[in-house]
């Protein structure tokens, strides 16, 4: 079969058309988020469709490429991508795509190109892990694979709360029966709140975190219907828990959450995941994926979502292909010693 490849050679809106046509589509993969990330990283963004010869896409991805001066190479970063698994499923033309890819980024004279495909480690994600390595990508074995817990929405909500564990459930009836006002947009001003409790969260508790603006100027640029949907707890007319989810293909994914002193105190955190839900749900999303966990760095919140009623699941991990070997070597000795001065520095 005869595939097209295009290079940004397309709008925004034509990008989100073809896009929400597959099932690993999420916020990661929005022109919006990659548009921003490119920017604040100083990186060039490079928009890769692949059509067959009906002129339907079978791979698309968001390509950032740095320059790393020092080692003189150039590195193709792809990130919860590149979207191949469509709602059909056909898996047929992978093979044939993934080397107009690799063979596009060699012509961008790219030296290390990682992918990091948004798939669970499930019998098709193992599947197309096969068709990449088979494709000339390798298993990057040093790089932890992306881990979280799944709740399925696929049952009814007194199936999807039973599955909560009896300890969070109690809490989340505490604050039901509070006079908690929930309030839901996706305007600025929502998110805008949002933003000052994460901030404040984690000034309180010291933790590094994620950059909050990055997703506020994403919010900005995204089309309506793909905007996250901020829900917001207020107490005596004051906010005191935040709640950002994004819906893209069928996984519900939050993006911030955060609770000032008396949020904790109130529960509402509690109130506002399950809240959560039930607004995906309602939206035709079969799961949500509560975010990545670290038992090891954040055993708080790695107990937190484990009682919230998923299960505990991994996703593929980065796949990544070299020039040659010596860059293969270069590249692999520079990621060992960056992450050394990382624990130095911690």
């Amino acid at each position: 079969m005869d595939y097209t490849i295009l290079i940004d050679s397309i709008d925004a809106q034509q990008w989100e058309q073809y896009a929400h046509g597959f099932v690993d589509y999420s916020i990661y993969q929005t022109w919006a988020y990659q548009q921003v990330r490119a920017e604040s990283d100083r990186q060039e963004v490079r928009r890769i469709i692949i059509k067959d010869e009906n002129g339907e896409a079978v791979l698309m991805c968001h390509l950032r490429i740095k320059a790393i001066r020092p080692l003189g190479i150039r590195i193709g970063y792809v990130q919860s991508g590149p979207l191949m698994l469509r709602e059909r499923g056909e898996l047929d033309c992978l093979p044939d795509a993934l080397k107009q890819l690799r063979d596009s980024c060699s012509h961008m004279s790219i030296n290390v190109l990682r992918v990091v495909p948004n798939l669970r480690n499930d019998e098709v994600g193992e599947k197309i892990g096969g068709l990449l390595e088979f494709s000339g990508f390798k298993k990057n074995q040093r790089v932890a694979p992306y881990r979280t817990f799944i709740v399925s929405l696929k049952e009814p909500e007194e199936e999807i709360l039973a599955r909560i564990h009896r300890e969070s459930r109690r809490i989340l009836k505490k604050a039901e029966k509070m006079l908690i006002e929930v309030r839901q947009g996706t305007s600025h001003e929502f998110f805008e709140i949002l933003e000052n409790l994460y901030a404040g969260a984690k000034e309180r508790k010291g933790f590094e975190g994620v950059d909050s603006a990055e997703y506020a100027k994403t919010q900005q640029m995204l089309a309506q219907n793909d905007k996250a949907i901020v829900l917001i707890a207020y107490y005596d007319g004051q906010p005191i828990t935040a709640h950002a989810t994004t819906h893209f293909g069928t996984t519900a994914v939050p993006i911030l959450t955060a609770s000032n002193e008396t949020g904790l105190s109130c529960g509402t955190s509690y109130l506002l995941w399950w809240r959560a839900y039930l607004i995906a749900k309602s939206l035709g999303m079969e799961r949500y994926d509560l975010g990545g966990v670290d038992p090891d760095r954040n055993p708080d919140g790695y107990r937190f979502k484990k009682r919230m009623g998923g299960d505990e699941t991994f996703y593929l991990g980065a796949f990544e292909m070299y020039k040659n070997s010596i860059v293969e070597r270069l590249w692999h000795a520079a990621e060992g010693a960056h992450r050394l001065l990382k624990k130095v520095r911690v």
